[in-house]
């Protein structure tokens, strides 16, 4: 604490309230000011101010460069909003208030714009608020006296030997609690006559309930708050205030129905200020010009906002657990319910082993076209056959399902397949099978055409490609762009 003056309490020291014990010191800590603390600004308003002030480098040399510049969502997130562009309310708050200093700049080539927070920490010329507790305390005397309020007296506090009815002395030692006392009409507190006429507004039957529960229809809490609402409205208008609230809150129906568990907490609930950060709207109504509070629309349309967008975040989630409840019984591959319960349908089992087979003939015919095998491609079809068996046992033991271990043995096959046919390719290149050279002669014949031959590729379905080629690798042009689409589809599921 700073500035605080123990003395406005001396007055407790027979008739204590609540205490305030310290039992550590914090080890890492924001400095917030006083003057902030007691300016009267909003909740998120005062969170705010210590969020930026935690962004503050204290130990930067230069004045100038301590500034914070938090990103509009984080602030958002540290102050429980869901949009990011409400912060712009605090924002406004503080700077009226004179806490921080704000400039706007842009980035992103001017694209974007930013915000950069100059937190201030010692009040703006001219600041008329509380700068210490002990001003808090002078402005508002009906704190200092909340513990006679209470009727919490040293002598209700001891304990006491009460004899136990029809018996003789009370043993040694033997005490026992008594009841805390029920105030009377003598003793009830006496409060201004505006207050009372505030407290007097309450129907009689919440006033009774008060009575049955605080033992008093004029608790502390509510005498506090109809003194703190006197000081911006009139009796008149707290009157109708309550009156109007009863019913329009709901509480009639509430305490009707046996629902309303406190009543004191209900009646402070109808005397304070609502929502609406302007002071002069009272329930959606500008006192001054009689006409709807425009910042009380903006609120409703947000609120309206934010539950349409959580009805339709929750019906997408709906939908996504449905589609996925209905992916879980269809085949993974073709995305057919055929009756496997979410497993690989026979028909893709039966298509992939194919594509496996039939890489591993590619590859046999490739080397089986060359004068001359490596002795590792010897057998080709066995080769291929045994590559693809291992990179689904692989994949088998890394955890992966039916469908992956397929695809891993599929995409296995198939490298190995065009493995074979780069070594054929380089064996055509090489001198083994290259043809004599000719010897020079000024009329040599040209060169002649390789002779087309019947593409070794497939079709769509399976078949045999009957189109004639003359490319070296034995494949037409639609055949070899479908095996280059095929490839890159078969990374793409890898990945």
């Amino acid at each position: 604490m700073s500035g605080f003056d123990d003395d406005l309490f001396d007055q407790f020291s027979e008739d204590q309230g609540d205490e305030l014990i310290g039992e550590d010191w914090p080890t890492v800590a924001t400095p917030v000011p006083v003057w902030v603390l007691l300016s009267e600004c909003s909740p998120r308003a005062y969170k705010m101010y210590a969020f930026l002030a935690e962004h503050i480098n204290v130990n930067l040399r230069d004045p100038r460069k301590r500034i914070a510049c938090p990103k509009q969502k984080a602030i958002a997130k540290n102050l429980g909003l869901k949009d990011d562009r409400k912060v712009a309310r605090y924002r406004k708050e503080l700077e009226a208030l004179g806490a921080i200093r704000v400039e706007k700049y842009r980035y992103a080539g001017g694209m974007r714009q930013g915000y950069k927070y100059f937190v201030r920490y010692n009040p703006p010329a001219g600041y008329g608020g509380d700068m210490v507790l002990k001003q808090f305390y002078a402005r508002h005397p009906e704190f200092r006296s909340a513990a006679k309020w209470e009727g919490r007296t040293e002598a209700a506090k001891k304990t006491v030997a009460v004899p136990t009815q029809g018996s003789g002395p009370a043993r040694a030692g033997t005490t026992q609690k008594p009841s805390p006392p029920r105030r009377d009409a003598s003793s009830r507190v006496t409060v201004p006559p505006d207050v009372l006429k505030v407290l007097n507004a309450f129907r009689p039957e919440l006033r009774a309930a008060m009575r049955e529960t605080a033992h008093t229809d004029t608790p502390k809490t509510l005498v506090t708050a109809a003194t703190k609402a006197l000081k911006v409205r009139t009796a008149e208008q707290l009157v109708a205030r309550v009156r109007r609230r009863w019913t329009t809150h709901g509480y009639e129906k509430k305490f009707a129905s046996g629902q309303l568990e406190r009543p004191v907490g209900a009646a402070v609930a109808m005397l304070r200020h609502g929502e609406c950060p302007d002071v002069g709207c009272e329930d959606g109504m500008v006192l001054e010009s009689g006409e709807a509070c425009v910042l009380c629309i903006e609120r409703r349309k947000d609120h309206r906002a934010e539950y349409a967008a959580e009805r339709k975040s929750a019906k997408e989630a709906a939908a996504a657990e449905a589609r996925r409840a209905a992916r879980a019984v269809v085949c993974p591959s073709c995305e057919q319910d055929r009756g496997t319960d979410g497993q690989v349908c026979p028909a893709c089992v039966k298509g992939m082993e194919r594509n496996v087979a039939e890489a591993a003939e590619k590859a046999a015919r490739d080397i089986a076209m060359m004068a001359a095998a490596p002795e590792e491609w010897s057998d080709a079809r066995a080769q291929v056959l045994a590559k693809a068996a291992a990179a689904r046992e692989d994949a088998r033991q890394a955890g992966a399902d039916q469908l992956g271990q397929l695809l891993a043995a599929q995409l296995e096959a198939r490298s190995a397949a065009r493995e074979a046919h780069r070594v054929r390719l380089a064996a055509l290149g090489g001198d083994q099978e290259a043809p004599p050279s000719p010897s020079p002669s000024p009329k040599s014949a040209p060169p002649a055409q390789r002779e087309a031959t019947t593409c070794s590729g497939s079709r769509w379905d399976g078949s045999k490609c009957t189109r004639r080629t003359e490319a070296p690798d034995g494949f037409c042009g639609v055949c070899r762009g479908a095996q280059a689409v095929q490839h890159k589809d078969d990374m793409a599921t890898l990945r």
